[in-house]
Formats: structure tokens, sequence, C-alpha cells
């Protein structure tokens, strides 16, 4: 069987158990293919896609911090570019000028917004905590802390939206 072919097979819950510290960085979410198909694919982001599950944020803020999230493991954490990568192109030169790009667009953002909502961005969308822990290691209360997030991805999907 082609790892293709494996990837495409019903998830089970009972194989992959989200237990510890791994039941509250990732979450069963839906990818949509299109042409009415979708699949159930694991993600980080357990705060972040429960916010899109309630309906409490759309599909466009949770595209605007995979971007982040795609610029800052590019730019900051030195992973090579998804895009370019995919296709096979791309030189040395051209890996350097996405990496510095990247770099750009994150510390645009960490001036724009200040470096706590950086911070909140990195556990969000990186470390895949819920809202409720990351209301905890801030001391405030969840109802709080989930209109911060709210107002967070507002104005990151803002700034994606106008640079």
């Amino acid at each position: 069987m082609t790892i293709a072919a494996e990837a495409t097979q019903e998830v089970r819950e009972d194989i992959v158990p989200l237990v510890g510290a791994w039941n509250n960085r990732f979450t069963f979410t839906e990818l949509d293919l299109g042409k009415n198909r979708s699949i159930e694919v694991i993600r980080r982001g357990v705060g972040l896609y429960s916010l899109l599950r309630s309906g409490k944020i759309t599909q466009h803020h949770v595209n605007a911090a995979e971007r982040w999230a795609r610029d800052f493991e590019t730019g900051i954490m030195g992973a090579a570019d998804p895009e370019r990568r995919s296709t096979g192109q791309g030189t040395l030169e051209d890996m350097l000028l996405a990496r510095s790009a990247a770099v750009a667009r994150c510390e645009g953002i960490r001036r724009t917004l200040g470096r706590y909502a950086a911070d909140l961005l990195v556990l969000l969308v990186l470390d895949g905590l819920s809202i409720a822990k990351i209301a905890e290691l801030y001391g405030k209360n969840r109802q709080g802390m989930t209109g911060a997030v709210e107002l967070l991805l507002e104005q990151v999907a803002d700034y994606y939206d106008t640079n």
C-alpha cells in the first residue's frame, strides 16, 4: 500500500489516542477537498479550531493564522518555504528572499500589534494550546481571553489583507 493510499484511509481515534500533553495541542478537523469531499485530519491548535467550530471566528481568520505560522516557521525558525519546496523550484537566493520576506512580515505583525500579540499567536497557533490553557498561563478568565484572541485574529487577517 502506498503512503498516499494510507493517508486517505479513515482516521480512527483509537489508533491515535490524544492523551496527556498531546490532548491539549492537537485536534481533529475537516479538510475541504472540494467537489463535496472532505477528510478529517489532525491539526495543531486546539484553541484556534475550536473557535472556528464554535463560529466565533471564520475561515478567513484561520487562514491568516496559518499564513502567519508559515511565515514564522520559514522566517524565524528557518524551515524551507513550503510553496517553493513542493514545486521543486527556486534557487538558494529565492529561498533566502522568501525567508527574509517571511521575517519582515512576522516582525511587521510584532511591531504593529505588539509583543504580547506575537506571544499569544505563538501559544495559540504554534504551540497549539487551548484558550483555557492560555488564559490560565496569563491569569485571565477564559471569556476575556477568547475576546482577545478574536480581536487578535481579526487584526492579523487585516494585516495580511493590506500587505
